[in-house]
């Protein structure tokens, strides 16, 4: 197992992660930067350039490497702007100058230029890149990228990832998956995310909002129906070696704009390959964390209140649950029509010490598009 965790640049982050032989990577970046990343500014920790090297070195100095995320799913057309690039291109030799080890990208753009100038520097395509078919992959590779983080959709496509996996070995590059991001399977709103996410860590991007709404569309998936948690593309402990025996053994696990303690709990359940307690401990969650808390702040609907009260028992998990989806294909079969997650999540989901019955849920929220606005900074 090869684990790429997210560093929110607490150096006692560094002193524990080094206690496993697992952690080989860890990934950030600055909270505002010239191209955006792949989470909004206001999330994620400040950091002084004397911090961020200090960070690195002593990663280093632990055997692990740094990856800078780079990963903003838009430049906004500065593509034509030769001044711009002339920036970029200074930026690029300012990480490599502070020690990083290679870069999380998603636009060709930004890959060509990184590899003509820096041909050694290791470079993953990030999620943001929305890989999921064999012909991107190859399209990617073709471009100089070393790892394609996979999109999450794709993590219960087994026949896909059995094909991936034996192509990695042959043409020498690795894929990775994310195992704890909560996104909806199949969310529309996830290209929106990606854009928001982008623009709003970006100097002279959006720096007067303070959330992001899309995350809110999402949540109101997940009050509307529970059962979309267990749709959502995540990878228990438990169920890492159907992947490792597939032969991928790279895995992601999200959260820079979360603590020190809850970042070192989910390195230890997916390197124990186990966890006894409520899923959503380790799950990022953003639907019953930032979601109902934001609604709560604009006196939105009190309905979203109820997704903290959601616990996922990671004990009540049919041993062999996710083998349905080797012989299941989620692209050609519809949700209503299958039923299988609903099924597992009145096994394994309870509210307020409730389990969970899809027939007695009669949340009906409208998505509260109104809201939007009142995310702004005044």
């Amino acid at each position: 197992m090869k684990l790429v965790v997210a560093t929110n640049f607490d150096n006692n982050l560094l002193e524990e992660l080094r206690k496993y032989p697992e952690v080989k990577y860890i990934f950030g970046s600055f909270k505002k930067t010239i191209t955006g990343h792949g989470r909004a500014g206001f999330i994620v920790p400040e950091v002084s350039e004397e911090q961020f090297k200090t960070h690195i070195d002593l990663a280093h100095s632990y055997k692990i490497k740094f990856l800078y995320t780079m990963n903003t799913s838009t430049l906004l057309g500065r593509e034509y702007d030769s001044k711009f690039i002339n920036s970029l291109t200074k930026e690029i030799d300012r990480l490599v100058n502070l020690g990083i080890d290679g870069l999380i990208v998603a636009l060709p753009f930004i890959i060509r230029l990184i590899r003509s100038e820096y041909p050694d520097l290791e470079i993953s395509v990030s999620s943001f890149a929305r890989v999921n078919i064999m012909r991107q992959i190859e399209e990617y590779v073709g471009l100089g990228a070393n790892t394609i983080i996979m999109h999450e959709d794709v993590n219960r496509d087994f026949e896909l990832l059995k094909q991936i996996a034996k192509i990695s070995k042959s043409e020498n590059f690795e894929i990775e998956l994310i195992l704890n991001n909560s996104c909806l399977y199949g969310c529309p709103f996830r290209l929106t995310h990606d854009n928001i996410s982008s623009i709003t860590s970006m100097i002279h991007g959006l720096d007067n909002v303070w959330f992001e709404y899309p995350v809110l569309m999402c949540a109101t998936d997940v009050l509307n129906d529970p059962a979309n948690i267990i749709r959502m593309r995540w990878i228990r402990p438990e169920d890492l070696h159907y992947y490792e025996e597939l032969g991928i053994e790279r895995f992601k696990i999200a959260g820079r704009n979360k603590k020190t303690e809850w970042i070192l709990r989910a390195v230890k359940a997916y390197t124990s390959r186990k966890y006894d307690g409520d899923l959503l401990d380790i799950l990022s969650y953003p639907q019953g964390r930032a979601a109902a808390k934001a609604v709560e702040k604009v006196n939105g609907p009190r309905a979203y209140s109820i997704l903290n009260a959601i616990k996922i028992d990671n004990t009540k998990f049919p041993s062999k649950w996710l083998e349905f989806f080797f012989y299941n294909d989620c692209n050609m079969r519809s949700c209503k029509e299958c039923k299988y997650c609903d099924v597992i999540a009145e096994k394994v989901i309870n509210v307020n010490g409730k389990q969970f019955k899809k027939e007695e849920w009669n949340i009906k929220q409208p998505y509260p598009i109104y809201l939007i606005p009142k995310f702004k900074k005044e």
